[in-house]
């Protein structure tokens, strides 16, 4: 089912997408967030995954008419084997167990500053860039942000595991190499 175009505008709108980012869409259906991105939003660059060749032929035909190809980049294939690292902006209408499985992909790739923003699924134990944590609600859709790293603090009440903890730290000290 796709995003209905008054979600997509919302979510691009919270996320604050501009001329300084690239989008990437996991799952871009039929190309309409790319489209807003670039169109509306004056994105850079926008990138989608999708692997249902029906909808890569789809997304690629809208892009084509609207003369977009140049700044919008449809590929046909499985996200979870994609270079994530060129996004400033991940977008996501998946399901939680979906989400669940891109967490260890988003904290080795993503850069410092890069939002994650997610149509109705959130991506457990994660922070939202909210206070209260909570998702907002966009008429009867919940939109839940992240952003990296900030996202990776624990909500849960269970003890951290110890694979994620070491993983947490080797990041935030490969962050500070780089400095």
């Amino acid at each position: 089912m796709p995003t209905p175009m008054s979600v997509v505008r919302s979510m691009l709108e919270l996320i604050e997408a501009g001329p300084e980012d690239t989008v990437v869409d996991l799952g871009c259906g039929d190309g309409r967030i790319l489209i807003m991105a670039v169109e509306e939003f004056k994105v850079d660059q926008a990138i989608g995954y999708e692997l249902n060749n029906h909808l890569v032929e789809t997304a690629s035909y809208n892009i084509k008419e609207k003369g977009l190809g140049d700044r919008i980049q449809v590929i046909e294939g499985n996200f979870m084997e994609a270079d994530l690292s060129p996004a400033t902006i991940v977008t996501l209408y998946l399901t939680t167990t979906g989400n669940a499985k891109l967490r260890p992909k988003f904290m080795e790739e993503l850069k410092e500053g890069t939002r994650i923003i997610s149509h109705d699924f959130p991506i457990v134990d994660w922070v939202t860039t909210s206070e209260d944590n909570t998702p907002i609600r966009v008429g009867t859709h919940k939109i839940f942000i992240y952003k990296i790293p900030e996202a990776y603090e624990t909500k849960s009440d269970e003890p951290e595991k110890v694979s994620d903890r070491w993983h947490r730290i080797k990041k935030i000290l490969e962050r500070l190499d780089k400095k």
